[in-house]
């Protein structure tokens, strides 16, 4: 039998016994941690809660901010010169480099329309922009308000950025072209509520005046091109149809669910649409959808404020859809699911308003207790497994993988040369599917990172590497894409050699 076999053979001998009577610790996802530190500054930070990179901006806002995928930094940011000045109120949204240079900044804001709170970066390199539009009190009463007010129904665009400050719009919905009334059959809009779950009563909301919705979070699913949206006011998510034209999305049909820009799904308050049911959300933000590629993808998150509880409460649901993204709902009910599938609370958790959350590869949740400036990420149990407290009020946070492209600088400017070749064990461990294995190299090196089963046999071949620059490196190995195959539950071993350097550590795959 090859050495290298008979090995492998004896340390998973060692490593069974050891596995057999231990569960797997709970670790923070390993990566970098960016949240917005004020108005006019973002903060990077590590494990050890130390600032490894910071951007500094020419304006202030911040309510969200994303890392992309090619190391820019985009956030919204607040104009100046708009009367349209409610909460969160934004009208600009910029890109920086990683650098910190700005180098796109994108202006929607006018006397009658201004973009407020979340950005959603795509990922065909466009931004999704939440944005104010002003109906004069007559424009309101003719679509059936039951009073007479000014009101500022919000609506979504989808801007394609260009040179240095410009943008083109490609694609909007607004809610004005989706409402229902039954307050007076002489106005637009007018029907049965309860008959109309697709459509948003223009008589629900605080007062029915100025920001009546106050949309506060966006988040798109690519798979499925839909955009599920959050409100304060009206204390629902909505899902609508981004597949549409633009002059689809002001209609009833068309795109690829049939529905044009009508509501494809909504929860958290059914008697906002006539239906029986108890109201879930009171205050709600962060409407997000999970990730395909993490536990718990497809599935809808939010965060739960409970105003007035003094208990707040992060919520994650699996809506009735099928494998085409139709959703379902029997006549004269409400949108299901009744409860949640997961969720986390704690004495003493809670925020008010605004609140951000984040699914995470190995399926712990980050969480913004975001009046408190709170920030921290529980397991599936709702232990916490890291916190940082900064204190004021931080909106969102986000956690990016060691091996998110974005971090582009990162190795090289706020890594240490190692003083020995090294080779981690891999995280999450066990893992389902995807785990990422770090290793360090003194100086350049020639360097080689396999995947073997538990019989020897080479099965991957994730790092090859002629000369590998001196440093700390990652490397992910995906479970589900083993030479184009799912890869079985089971022992795997991964071996790193990296010139007369050699070591072998296991690894646990877990369906």
């Amino acid at each position: 039998m090859p050495k290298f076999k008979f090995n492998i053979i004896l340390a998973l001998l060692f490593f069974t016994l050891i596995f057999e009577n231990n569960t797997a610790v709970s670790q923070p996802y390993p990566g970098y941690t960016l949240y917005t530190a004020s108005s006019t500054r973002t903060n990077l930070l590590d494990l050890n809660n130390n600032i490894v990179k910071f951007w500094t901006h020419t304006r202030s806002g911040g309510y969200s901010v994303y890392l992309l995928r090619n190391g820019d930094l985009m956030r919204p940011a607040a104009s100046t010169g708009s009367p349209i000045n409610g909460g969160a109120a934004a009208g600009i949204v910029q890109k920086y480099s990683w650098s910190g240079s700005l180098i796109w900044e994108f202006t929607y804001s006018s006397n009658t329309y201004r973009t407020h709170h979340d950005i959603c970066p795509m990922p065909n390199g466009n931004v999704l922009l939440i944005a104010w539009e002003v109906k004069t009190a007559a424009e309101a009463v003719a679509a059936g308000l039951n009073h007479s007010a000014v009101i500022w129904p919000d609506h979504i665009i989808e801007v394609q950025p260009s040179g240095s400050n410009g943008g083109t719009i490609v694609w909007k919905w607004h809610f004005w072209d989706h409402l229902i009334q039954d307050f007076d059959s002489t106005k637009a809009n007018y029907g049965v509520v309860a008959d109309h779950p697709e459509l948003l009563n223009i008589n629900e909301g605080s007062a029915g005046s100025g920001d009546w919705m106050h949309i506060n979070g966006i988040s798109y699913n690519e798979r499925l091109d839909q955009i599920v949206i959050s409100s304060h006011e009206l204390d629902e998510i909505y899902v609508i149809d981004h597949s549409t034209t633009t002059e689809e999305a002001a209609g009833h049909t068309g795109g690829r669910y049939g529905k044009g820009g009508d509501i494809l799904y909504r929860w958290g308050r059914p008697s906002n649409y006539g239906a029986p049911g108890p109201q879930i959300f009171n205050v709600v933000h962060s409407g997000s959808w999970v990730p395909d590629s993490v536990p718990g993808g497809g599935n809808l998150m939010a965060f739960n404020n409970r105003e007035g509880t003094n208990a707040s409460m992060v919520v994650e649901i699996i809506p009735p859809q099928d494998s085409l993204g139709f959703f379902y709902l029997a006549p004269g009910t409400a949108y299901g699911p009744a409860t949640h599938t997961w969720s986390y609370s704690a004495s003493g958790f809670y925020s008010n308003h605004l609140g951000g959350l984040q699914r995470l590869p190995n399926g712990n949740t980050m969480i913004s207790e975001s009046t408190s400036g709170n920030l921290f990420e529980v397991n599936s149990a709702g232990n916490i497994v890291w916190n940082f407290s900064p204190g004021g009020q931080i909106v969102r946070v986000l956690r990016y993988g060691f091996e998110y492209p974005g971090l582009v600088g990162i190795s090289n400017t706020n890594s240490a040369i190692p003083e020995n070749y090294s080779l981690e064990q891999n995280y999450p461990n066990p893992f389902n599917p995807v785990t990422t294995i770090r290793y360090s190299v003194p100086k350049s090196s020639i360097v080689s990172l396999k995947i073997y089963d538990v019989l020897g046999n080479e099965i991957r071949t994730i790092v090859n590497e002629e000369k590998q620059n001196s440093g700390s490196h990652s490397a992910v190995w995906d479970g589900r894409t083993d030479n184009g195959m799912n890869a079985a539950s089971g022992v795997y071993f991964y071996k790193l050699t990296a010139d007369n350097y050699a070591n072998t550590m296991k690894m646990i795959l877990t369906k």
